[in-house]
């Protein structure tokens, strides 16, 4: 990737890799004297260190800082100037942190920030297809930085979506609930209908029929109780008939079951009205 490259350019994630990242292309051969470092180091103020080859094979790697600090003791710079980057290495050997470039940035920072104090701000060697190349510490903090600051932003819109989608579910089974509510007052609204339907037709009737009968049964009364008046000695057969069904009594009971069965009724029919009110409430 092209060093220039700005990390707000970067569309970095969770899963982004340290080959996303810009990465430092430059190296020195081993053989190479000791102020062409110097000279690169001042042409790239930037550039976080070296990688160093011999015979275009990866040896090591030389850090800016590391590099500075050693030219500034005294004779350093007198010694190492004109002589082979090697003698120079040969003092400035250390721990190297080397990472495969498909290696995410947050696994990555974690090595970093692992490595002993005195190395941990180094640049880290990345080997991919295209060779080993430099990646500076700070580029690998910011971008893990931008990845934290991202992620808490994903994690606070998940949870809005979430709390979002749980009121909307409260809601949905609110307007369920009242629908059922709706549906079974209108469900039991039919029944009392039907209830009311089928006892008030019938009581109607009952109640119809009653008047009826009881002013026929209160006429077959009256004619029986002529009979008696004005035939007192009836045929054997009629006598015995008389007798088993009491007719004295029954022409007393008679009008009183018929005004029970009409209290019942009543009670039926106001029973009926009952269910109306219910269904209007």
């Amino acid at each position: 990737m092209d060093i220039s490259t700005s990390l707000d350019e970067l569309n970095l994630k969770l899963s982004s890799v340290l080959g996303d990242l810009p990465l430092w292309d430059i190296s020195l051969e081993l053989s190479g004297l000791g102020n062409s470092l110097i000279e690169l180091f001042d042409k790239e103020p930037l550039m976080p260190g070296v990688v160093l080859t011999k015979n275009h094979d990866y040896i090591g790697m030389i850090s800016r800082r590391r590099f500075f600090e050693f030219m500034s003791r005294p004779y350093s710079l007198g010694l190492f100037n004109e002589r082979a980057i090697d003698n120079l290495y040969e003092f400035l050997k250390s721990d190297i942190l080397v990472m495969g470039a498909d290696i995410t940035i947050v696994e990555a920072t974690q090595q970093a920030l692992s490595r002993n104090p005195q190395f941990v701000y180094e640049p880290i060697v990345v080997a991919g297809v295209a060779g080993n190349q430099l990646l500076d510490i700070q580029q690998l903090l910011l971008a893990n930085s931008k990845i934290h600051t991202l992620t808490l932003l994903q994690l606070e819109e998940a949870t809005n979506q979430a709390q979002l989608a749980e009121t909307n579910l409260h809601e949905s089974k609110q307007r369920h609930l009242e629908l059922l509510q709706k549906e079974r007052a209108i469900a039991l609204e039919e029944v009392f209908l039907n209830v009311q339907r089928e006892i008030t037709s019938p009581a109607k009737l009952i109640v119809g029929n009653l008047v009826h009968a009881s002013r026929c049964i209160q006429q077959l009364i009256q004619i029986i109780s002529l009979y008696q008046k004005y035939y007192p000695q009836p045929v054997e057969e009629i006598q015995t008939v008389a007798q088993k069904i009491k007719f004295n009594s029954l022409s007393t009971e008679l009008p009183q079951l018929l005004n029970t069965i009409k209290v019942h009724v009543k009670k039926i029919q106001t029973f009926s009205d009952s269910l109306s009110g219910k269904k209007r409430s």
